[in-house]
């Protein structure tokens, strides 16, 4: 019997310098992929909702509905805290199992299917409430005194928001954890094959892409959906074409 057991682990830090300003790099529709000083290469930048300095949505006194930023604001990166993967191979009597997982931890990606999903009013959240007017979660609104106060009794109408939604709100946790392959086989013995005209035959089994297991926040698509392919223009699931899981059987012979 033979087993082995391998893994990898990467981790890129990088910073950028010398700008004179930031530079935009690519994008779609309102989200932009940025290069400034003194953060890392390939940053979601554009408007979101207005918070106060405890993280609460500040919401207008009067609609219920979230303030948007004037300006575009930082929204995280497409870079991950790192990527490892851990793989084993066991092989006993002609049977050999392999298995091998990965992971992708942090980093973002911006999210178009969450953003139609609420535009049609299909995602969980579009129906809190029974689609009726709710106060905004964690909300608060500046009084006519123009003091902070939590927000209790103003309400937002669902229909005015969702369909509307800033970009800033469908940047996701880009964080994975997958099944990337598994595969089975079986290398006939010699006694076996004595009486084929075949010096060697292997059977095997295989699928790839088994099994995902996304951040909490990310019921949408698989993170590692790019639909600019290569270059700057990264993390972005931008209706592109989901991810396959693939299955097949794979026969080998010699002679």
């Amino acid at each position: 019997m033979t087993w082995e057991v391998y893994g990898t682990y990467t981790k890129n830090v990088n910073k950028v310098s010398n700008l004179d300003a930031p530079v935009v790099i690519g994008g779609y529709s309102g989200m932009s992929i940025v290069a400034a000083n003194g953060l890392p290469y390939g940053n979601f930048y554009s408007q979101d909702i207005q918070h106060d300095s405890q993280g609460r949505v500040i919401v207008s006194s009067t609609t219920g509905l979230p303030l948007l930023t004037p300006t575009a604001v930082y929204l995280g990166s497409y870079n991950p805290d790192y990527i490892a993967s851990l793989g084993t191979n066991l092989t006993y009597k002609g049977i050999s199992l392999g298995v091998l997982f990965d992971t992708k931890q942090g980093g973002k990606f911006f999210s178009r299917t969450k953003d139609i999903l609420a535009f049609v009013g299909a995602s969980e959240e579009t129906v809190i409430g029974d689609r009726a007017g709710y106060v905004f979660p964690n909300s608060v609104y500046t009084d006519a005194s123009g003091k902070i106060v939590e927000n209790t009794t103003v309400k937002f109408t669902p229909q005015d928001y969702y369909p509307n939604r800033i970009d800033g709100q469908n940047i996701v946790d880009a964080t994975y954890i997958k099944l990337r392959e598994l595969n089975l086989s079986y290398n006939f013995t010699k006694k076996t094959l004595a009486r084929t005209p075949f010096g060697s035959a292997t059977i095997s089994l295989y699928g790839t892409n088994l099994w995902i297991k996304t951040a909490s926040e990310n019921k949408y698509a698989d993170p590692e959906i790019n639909s600019a392919g290569a270059g700057n223009t990264q993390g972005f699931d931008f209706t592109a074409q989901p991810s396959v899981r693939n299955y097949g059987v794979n026969i080998k012979f010699t002679f």
